[in-house]
């Protein structure tokens, strides 16, 4: 009877030891999460159009929007004397316009985000001013409106 709890206690030793260092040397960083809580997940991007300089007085930028993405952040930075316009529109350049607004002319970043998700498709870009332009266009797409 002896050997047999000496066995027993040998054998939880072990199997605490175990998994005690499984739990020290494991990676996984897994938190459960209430039913009604919600979950923080972080938000999946993708870089369609990055850093492209365009200049002149009229530009397009075709970009796509694939499956699971919908959210787009468009960002201009205006390096020009003069303030230009942009329109963002679906299937074409005359397409639907999903937005569009005035850069100012100051050398900073203006960041414009869809506040809907887009449906899948091909989308464009376009500036545009009466005096040339130079600027920098960077665009994004997000799984969620953040």
């Amino acid at each position: 009877m002896k050997h047999v709890r000496k066995m027993i206690v040998a054998v939880l030793v072990s199997a605490a030891v175990i998994i005690l260092i499984y739990n020290f040397t494991s990676n996984s960083e897994g938190r459960f999460v209430k039913a009604n809580e919600p979950r923080n997940t972080p938000s999946t991007t993708l870089t369609v159009i990055n850093n492209e300089d365009f200049a002149g007085t009229a530009n397009t930028h075709r970009f796509n929007i694939p499956a699971g993405f919908g959210y787009v952040k468009a960002s201009f930075k205006n390096k020009g004397a003069k303030d230009f316009t942009f329109t963002i529109n679906e299937g074409s350049t005359s397409g639907t316009a999903i937005t569009s607004g005035s850069v100012p002319a100051d050398g900073k970043e203006h960041t414009y985000y869809s506040d809907k998700a887009l449906s899948t498709g091909s989308y464009y870009v376009s500036t545009s001013s009466a005096q040339g332009m130079s600027g920098i266009l960077d665009v994004s797409l997000g799984t969620d409106v953040n």
